[in-house]
């Protein structure tokens, strides 16, 4: 008998519980509840009138309708795992086997009797609140029902179509299995003051899917809410969560954040597949001289690497890819992340909470104390992070992290606005990266178009600056044009790639930055070095046809 750990859906409807009432409600209604709590105090048992009690919704979830209905009983109110439970006749041996039941599952039951009209109401609540047992979430989408989503999901357009005539039960599985299909990273789920707009971010960029009935995403908001382990009662406040679902024994971790709004809370659910593991440089986008340049970083037995650029950068992932170059049996890696993304073999992984005072300068020092050969540290987000992390780089450490900024060169002055002083940052650092995400061309649809004359000069200033045969640009020069298609869901494009600058600090660069140089004076020197920018780097690759110079001028204005 399964009690606890349902999915339900919650709609209430205060109107029809009125009228509930007041037809169980007779005149002689008075003298049989009188009698009842009579005969509960010579049984030494509570007495209760559902009738006149609020009953939370939520508190129903943990007995099934349907052996509520055959053991005549209702549970009223319920902390933690204790519970107030209602019920018509104490010898009933049904009611009997859900008590024991209940202990079973480690709650501790305050009985009480209630008369049947009481029950009649308590049951009608499971209709009226639209309460209904399902499976989890994770067990419903199996390899079948997969099956079944591939064949109507195959774009954008599909699911948009679907998501129009589906039912509750099936709303949260098409959004979830419609975003694993189509590759999204994260899926929005915006009211507003008409409609509730559903949309995907695939590929770095925001797509609409469809509007949202406005019950439909009530419900929808709910079952999330529940599967997140949120306060189902809590809409005023932000909120966060995480979850999983499993697709044909991949397990899919959803991670959840809620914020109130004028027209109601919208929600962001990040995807995180961990079936996608690890990737190398190359297949991020690393070559030529940035790979170079990365790959003599990580040689060096300390110092500090950083991974710099906005949210939605892939810096975490560059990380990993660098993580999973050093991790080797005479290694010791620990980490500390906010969150943990991706579980790596072999190495010791810490998820900061500062609810408890467990930051990054906490969690750091403390991993110093642990002999680790590596550091990755999530984020430096203070002086006080930046002077640890700084301190370790110089005692032997090889410390790997990020840092908001816009360009690698920017790092420096960046650290030195957070109060680390230049005597200490000029040491430390071997390497800055800094990267940004773009769109690869579909390749079942992009087409060749004519370039403008401003592009011709673009690339022909490239040229010029890094010879021909340093990054494998081909003799002719073509640009791809992204048109749609099925296969990319009518974008024109499927699949990111990393657009990245690294800038290796040498000796000249660590003499400036020790005596105070200013960012255009450091900016000035790496040219001379040969220092290859994220646009220039992107122009070659959009020469190469794996991605558009449209989407090179989104992400690197200069």
């Amino acid at each position: 008998m399964t009690m606890d750990g349902q999915d339900f859906k919650i709609q209430t409807n205060v109107k029809e519980e009125k009228d509930v009432k007041s037809a169980l409600v007779g005149i002689n209604q008075d003298l049989k509840e009188e009698a009842l709590a009579k005969k509960a105090a010579g049984l030494g048992l509570d007495y209760v009138n559902l009738l006149l009690t609020p009953i939370n919704p939520d508190y129903l979830r943990v007995l099934p309708r349907e052996q509520a209905e055959e053991g005549q009983c209702i549970i009223y109110v319920r902390i933690g795992k204790k519970v107030k439970i209602a019920m018509v006749d104490p010898d009933n041996p049904k009611t009997r086997a859900i008590l024991e039941a209940l202990k079973q599952q480690e709650y501790t039951v305050f009985p009480a009797l209630m008369t049947e009209e009481s029950f009649r109401y308590g049951l009608s609540l499971y209709d009226l609140h639209r309460i209904r047992e399902q499976k989890e979430i994770e067990n419903i989408v199996d390899e079948n029902t997969l099956d079944v989503y591939e064949k109507e999901i195959q774009n954008l357009t599909t699911l948009s179509e679907k998501m129009k005539s589906c039912s509750t039960e099936e709303g949260l599985n098409l959004i979830l299995v419609g975003a694993y299909k189509t590759g999204a990273s994260d899926i929005h789920i915006d009211p507003s003051e008409k409609t509730v707009y559903l949309r995907f971010r695939i590929d770095g960029v925001i797509q609409n899917i469809t509007e949202l009935d406005t019950k439909l995403y009530e419900q929808i908001l709910t079952q999330i809410k529940y599967n997140a382990k949120m306060r189902l009662n809590v809409s005023h406040l932000p909120q966060d969560g995480r979850t999983f679902f499993t697709i044909n024994k991949n397990k899919i971790d959803v991670r959840i954040s809620t914020l109130p709004t004028e027209f109601g809370e919208t929600v962001v659910m990040r995807l995180l597949d961990k079936r996608k593991g690890v990737l190398d440089f190359s297949a991020l986008g690393y070559e030529g001289q940035p790979l170079e340049n990365l790959e003599t970083a990580i040689k060096k037995s300390h110092g500090m690497i950083l991974v710099t650029g906005p949210t939605g950068s892939g810096k975490t992932t560059t990380l990993y890819a660098i993580l999973n170059k050093l991790n080797k049996p005479e290694n010791k890696i620990v980490t500390l992340e906010d969150p943990i993304e991706y579980h790596l073999e072999n190495i010791s992984q810490s998820q900061v909470n500062e609810k408890v005072g467990y930051d990054f300068a906490t969690g750091l020092r403390a991993i110093i104390r642990q002999d680790p050969d590596i550091i990755m540290v999530g984020e430096i987000r203070d002086l006080e992070t930046a002077e640890i992390a700084a301190q370790a780089a110089l005692t032997g450490h090889i410390v790997l992290s990020t840092l908001h900024t816009n360009t690698a060169v920017d790092s420096i002055p960046r650290l030195i606005n957070m109060g680390l002083k230049p005597f200490m940052i000029a040491p430390a650092i071997n390497a800055l990266i800094a990267q940004r995400l773009v769109r690869m061309v579909c390749s079942k649809c992009h087409i060749e178009r004519p370039l403008s004359k401003e592009e011709r000069k673009d690339i022909s200033d490239v040229f010029q600056l890094f010879p021909q045969n340093h990054m494998n640009i081909p003799q002719r020069i073509v640009q791809a044009k992204a048109t749609g298609c099925e296969y990319c869901s009518h974008t024109g494009y499927r699949g990111q790639m990393a657009i990245a600058e690294v800038l290796l600090v040498t000796d000249d660069i660590k003499d400036m930055i020790f005596r105070g140089a200013s960012p255009t004076e450091l900016y000035q020197q790496v040219r001379k070095n040969g220092f290859m920018t994220m646009r220039e780097y992107g122009i070659i690759q959009a020469v190469q046809g794996k991605t558009t110079l449209e989407e090179i001028y989104r992400v690197a204005t200069n």
